[in-house]
C-alpha cells in the first residue's frame, strides 16, 4: 500500500533511553511507521510495536524494547491510529499453500466445498470488515465450531437419510479425523479471549498470537480433509431401495439395447 500523507507532530516520550522532543513529520507505509526530525529519521518497524492508546490528545506507541514514544498536536489523531492499528492488524493470505483447498482430486466435489465453507466465508466476510472488530468477528472461534459440526452431520444425514446406525458411525469417524481441526479452533477460542480482555499497550501481541493460531486452524482443515476424503468414498453410502435398484437396472439395460442396435445398424450399412 502507499504511504500516507505526512502528519506535522510534537514529539515527546522516550526511545532507547533518548527523551524525545520537538516537531516531527510522521509517515506510514505498510511495513513502518517513518519520524522525520531535525536531528534526522526515525524509522520503526510496525513489527516493533505491541499496542497503541489514544488518552485524550495524545497517541502513545508501546515499544517491543518497554519505550513510549508520544504523538501530539496531530490532525486527526485517532485517524492516525486506525490506520497504524490497521496495518499492523493486517490479516495475510491464509490458503495459498494449503493442499487440499484447490488442488487435483482432493478438491472435487461438493462435500469438498462445504467442508471448507466456514472458513472461506469467514475469510470473505473478514476482507469487507470496515474495522478490526468486525474483521476478529468473522473468525469467531465459536461460529466456526458449529459451522464445522454442522457440516460434518449434513454429510452424514445426506449419506445415511434411514440408517441411524450408519449414519452416526460415519458422523463419529468424521468427527474424530477433524479432531486436530477442533482442537485448533479452541485454541483460537482462547486467543480470541485474551485478545478481548487485554490492554490496549499490548493489544498488537495479542493480535499477533491470535493470527498465528488462525493460519494454524487454516493448515488443520487442510490436513483434516486430507484425511476426510479416502473415508468419503462411494461405498459409504445408504444401498439403495430395491425398486431403483430395478430401475436402474432397466434404464442400463435399455441403453446396452440401444447401442447394440446401432452397432448392427452401421455394419449394414
Amino acid at each position: 500500500m502507499p504511504a500516507s500523507p505526512a502528519r506535522r507532530v510534537i514529539l515527546g516520550g522516550l526511545l532507547r533511553g533518548r527523551e524525545l522532543e520537538g516537531e516531527a513529520m510522521v509517515t506510514l507505509d505498510a511495513d513502518s511507521l517513518s519520524l522525520d526530525t531535525a536531528r534526522g529519521r526515525i524509522s520503526l518497524a510496525l513489527a516493533q510495536l505491541e499496542g497503541i492508546r489514544v488518552p485524550g490528545d495524545v497517541l502513545e506507541l508501546y515499544l517491543v524494547t518497554g519505550d513510549v514514544i508520544q504523538l501530539e498536536r496531530a490532525h486527526d489523531l485517532n485517524a492516525l491510529a486506525t490506520e497504524i492499528a490497521s496495518n499492523v492488524c493486517a490479516i495475510p493470505e491464509m490458503t495459498r499453500s494449503l493442499r487440499a483447498l484447490g488442488a487435483g482430486s482432493l478438491a472435487a466435489g461438493e462435500e469438498h466445498d462445504r467442508f471448507f465453507g466456514p472458513l472461506l466465508e469467514a475469510r470473505l466476510l473478514a476482507e469487507r470488515a470496515p474495522n478490526l472488530v468486525a474483521l476478529r468477528a468473522a473468525f469467531d472461534a465459536a461460529a466456526l465450531r458449529s459451522s464445522v459440526e454442522h457440516v460434518l452431520e449434513e454429510i452424514a444425514q445426506e449419506r445415511y437419510p434411514n440408517a441411524a446406525g450408519e449414519r452416526r458411525a460415519l458422523r463419529a469417524e468424521l468427527t474424530d479425523n477433524a479432531h486436530e481441526l477442533f482442537a485448533r479452533i479452541a485454541e483460537l477460542e482462547r486467543a480470541e479471549q485474551a485478545l478481548g480482555a487485554c490492554d490496549d499497550s499490548e493489544r498488537f501481541v495479542r493480535w499477533r498470537e491470535w493470527r498465528s493460531v488462525l493460519r494454524t486452524v487454516f493448515r488443520s482443515a487442510d490436513e483434516s480433509w486430507i484425511v476426510i476424503h479416502p473415508v468419503l468414498t462411494d461405498e459409504r453410502r445408504a444401498v439403495r431401495s430395491f425398486w431403483r435398484r430395478m430401475f436402474s437396472r432397466k434404464k442400463s439395460q435399455k441403453r446396452r439395447a440401444s447401442a447394440k442396435s446401432k452397432s448392427k445398424a452401421g455394419k449394414a450399412k
